[in-house]
């Protein structure tokens, strides 16, 4: 792979060390074009939507490529939060259920199930070690009322692995459902939705997807949309809607028998298409090489944090390394300004530096990075 060419699609590496992928991306020239491409048409003759369409179905199946699902298991949403939404409150759950979550979790993997509470279904946390979650940690947890776990395939700090495969084999045999907030593996990571065998997942194109805000998916196994019913419909979700275009119009409510009963329409069609190019970029590339490429600049950092006795709380065993790398300093808030101010760009989450990698970083930004820190340390 030439890296430095691929660098290259990314103008946000020419002025900066960007570190703060799991928080928001620097957009690809491929993406922008598309952009542009798209607004000159609408601006010009309103728009092709018989195009936006062809592209969003497209975009439907690379997305189903990039995880290995089916296209009827994938539908739009706006962000993760959304997915987790249609998870917490279309699974067929009861008064005296119980979910279990991670004390490490994102709150849009919390909020949406404590606003349960007024249907009378429980949340109970599972301990945990520095993020991450076990089948013998949820074990301690599990009684009969207990019908859903939701966490995250890695966590936004600090940036655990959670090994998804064997909780969801541990849930499926007691019948749990498995909800995945996957919007830090998929991008960064090779998922295989086949191979895990969650019930849901759900992400956002905002991060690792260099996509704008405003575009999600939810993925729900097949063998579970019978049981799952919308709480909104429209038109966009029906298996055959009413036709507009003559004078008589009949309504029946015939929902997709797929995953796009979930879908309200109008589309983010913009975003859809920026979506599908960042898809098709990703699929060319081989999310192998991509993660392999992640994971040799998160070994470099590591090394270099290493050396200078900086307290790394991320995982540091070669399996259980993800994009995220964060670390502790006594004055991490200082030290974040710091190296923002010298365009290295990072983020602070939970009292940590957190240095999120994209496929585009290389052994110069880690420098930058370290240079940075070293600079700071003389200053104070």
């Amino acid at each position: 792979m030439n890296w430095d060419k691929i660098r290259d699609y990314f103008p946000i590496t020419k002025e900066y060390a960007f570190f703060d992928l799991a928080n928001k991306c620097g957009l690809p020239t491929f993406v922008t074009d598309v952009i542009q491409d798209y607004i000159t048409k609408q601006q010009a003759f309103g728009g092709d939507k018989q195009e936006w369409f062809e592209t969003l179905e497209e975009a439907r199946g690379n997305f189903a490529k990039l995880v290995n699902a089916s296209i009827d298991e994938i539908a739009f949403t706006k962000n993760t939060s959304e997915g987790l939404n249609i998870a917490a409150n279309c699974l067929p759950l009861k008064k005296g259920d119980t979910v279990l979550l991670n004390e490490n979790e994102h709150p849009n993997n919390v909020y949406c199930w404590l606003n349960l509470a007024s249907r009378g279904i429980n949340v109970k946390w599972i301990p945990t070690e520095i993020g991450s979650i076990t089948v013998e940690n949820i074990e301690k947890m599990i009684d009969d009322s207990v019908k859903v776990v939701s966490f995250s395939s890695v966590t936004y700090a600090p940036g655990n692995k959670n090994d998804v495969k064997s909780i969801v084999d541990f849930c499926k045999g007691r019948g749990i459902y498995t909800v995945v907030d996957a919007v830090q593996s998929v991008g960064t990571m090779v998922v295989d939705v086949k191979k895990l065998g969650m019930d849901i997942l759900c992400t956002s194109g905002h991060k690792s997807l260099f996509t704008p805000h405003g575009v999600g998916v939810i993925y729900i196994n097949k063998d579970l949309l019978d049981d799952m019913q919308p709480v909104y419909v429209a038109r966009a979700g029906m298996g055959m809607a009413a036709q507009i275009e003559y004078d008589k119009i009949e309504y029946k409510l015939d929902q997709a028998d797929n995953a796009r009963k979930f879908e309200i329409g109008n589309y983010n069609y913009l975003g859809i298409t920026a979506f599908n190019e960042a898809l098709k970029f990703l699929l060319s590339l081989g999310m192998e090489n991509v993660e392999r490429r992640i994971l040799e600049i998160y070994a470099y950092l590591l090394s270099e944090l290493n050396k200078m006795g900086i307290e790394v709380i991320s995982p540091q065993a070669g399996s259980s390394r993800t994009a995220i790398l964060c670390f502790k300093y006594a004055k991490a808030r200082d030290l974040h300004n710091y190296l923002m101010n010298q365009n290295v760009i990072n983020t602070l989450r939970r009292d940590m530096i957190r240095i999120s990698i994209g496929l585009y970083n290389n052994k110069q930004d880690v420098d930058d990075l370290v240079l940075a820190i070293k600079s700071y340390q003389m200053k104070n």
